[in-house]
């Protein structure tokens, strides 16, 4: 039998309230998951940087400690590694290293008798501090690369002991780029998966969105490319309709893009959405236009074949390949493989779940049993 753990993960964000569905969903997902397929587990979050104020709280009957970084840097950024070093002593109770047993108040003696794991998200600050609270005190560390983490140009790859780190990646391109840019191998591949969702009836869904754009709009996700792609593609499809979901700094720029190619018939601009109100947006939509130039593992994708969409995007972000994905190498490719999906006359719009997050929380369990 699976010896129960207590789990704790340290990440730059957390949701405020179960309401705060856009901060961080893969990790999200993550925590629900492994609460559901292992309730006898217990787990607390620690955040550095959001919340921006220093609290404790619950979400989802998890307790959460904000340390309130609130992307500070200096003298702050220690106060803010020292405040979550402090609230690891407190959750993990004792220690074997210490010349006494150093017990705190609000840890039961049931909790004291599971074993810890501490997970960090993203190699930065997170894995940074798990690597020297591991080395404090003895409990395993786990850290979980998430996306541009591994490229040479992160420079917390410079402070970590790769020699005595283990690390998690979600796709094999993740683990070649993490091996270029430290010479490390990651010890797993494991996919972020999807939470288990309401099955749906590819026959009766309405797809009355043909594009739909969602992410961040950042300079990374290059929906100024998208655009432009709308605006080649409108000139056989004049009915074509866009929608993008999403905000970011680079709002006011793409506002004036659609001006410019006189798009504001086809385009449709939502701001930020829930996840629910986006999935509703993805069970509406046809095709996935992606065009985001670097991704780990891209949620979005994972989410929009699961509602049946069909996905265009650059050779970034998948876990696999699979008939519905359109990889791209050129801005032309894209145009083409979008003209090709608006003229099937019997699309296929039944969902695809390459991984659930159910796998993804077993085969954690399972790595760490080893």
């Amino acid at each position: 039998m699976t010896q129960p753990l207590q789990l704790i993960i340290l990440t730059p964000g957390f949701p405020i309230n179960e309401q705060d569905t856009s901060c961080i969903p893969a990790l999200q997902d993550f925590v629900l998951g492994w609460k559901e397929n292992f309730p006898e587990d217990t787990i607390r979050i620690i955040a550095f940087q959001y919340p921006h104020t220093s609290q404790s709280y619950s979400w989802h009957s998890i307790p959460v400690y904000a340390a309130g970084g609130h992307d500070k840097t200096g003298g702050y950024k220690l106060i803010t590694w020292m405040k979550i070093f402090l609230q690891l002593l407190l959750w993990k109770g004792s220690f074997k290293n210490w010349y006494f047993t150093f017990h705190w108040r609000g840890t039961t003696g049931e909790e004291k008798k599971k074993q810890s794991v501490v997970l960090s998200y993203f190699l930065t600050e997170a894995s940074y501090v798990g690597q020297l609270f591991s080395r404090f005190s003895s409990v395993r560390h786990i850290a979980i690369a998430a996306g541009q983490d591994v490229k040479k140009s992160n420079p917390y790859l410079q402070r970590l002991n790769f020699k005595k780190l283990t690390v998690v990646v979600f796709t094999r391109k993740m683990y070649e780029e993490l091996l270029i840019s430290t010479g490390k191998k990651a010890e797993a591949i494991i996919p972020m998966g999807v939470l288990h969702k309401t099955a749906i009836d590819a026959t009766t869904v309405e797809r009355p969105i043909d594009i739909l754009i969602a992410g961040s709009l950042i300079v990374l996700k290059q929906v100024d490319i998208a655009i432009r792609i709308i605006a080649t593609v409108k000139k056989e499809f004049s009915n074509l309709k866009v929608e993008i979901v999403g905000k970011g700094s680079e709002r006011p720029m793409l506002a004036q893009l659609v001006n410019e190619l006189q798009l504001h018939d086809q385009i449709k601009f939502n701001g930020a959405l829930t996840r629910e109100e986006v999935r509703e947006k993805m069970m509406q939509s046809k095709v996935l236009l992606h065009t985001s130039g670097y991704e780990g593992q891209s949620t979005v994708i994972s989410e929009a074949l699961e509602a049946g969409m069909y996905v265009i995007c650059f050779d970034v972000g998948r876990i696999t390949d699979h008939e519905k994905i359109k990889v791209c190498a050129e801005q032309t490719d894209m145009v083409h493989a979008l003209k090709e999906i608006l003229t099937l006359h019997d699309p296929d719009f039944s969902p695809v779940e390459l991984f659930s997050m159910s796998e993804t929380v077993k085969a954690y369990k399972k790595f760490m049993d080893c």
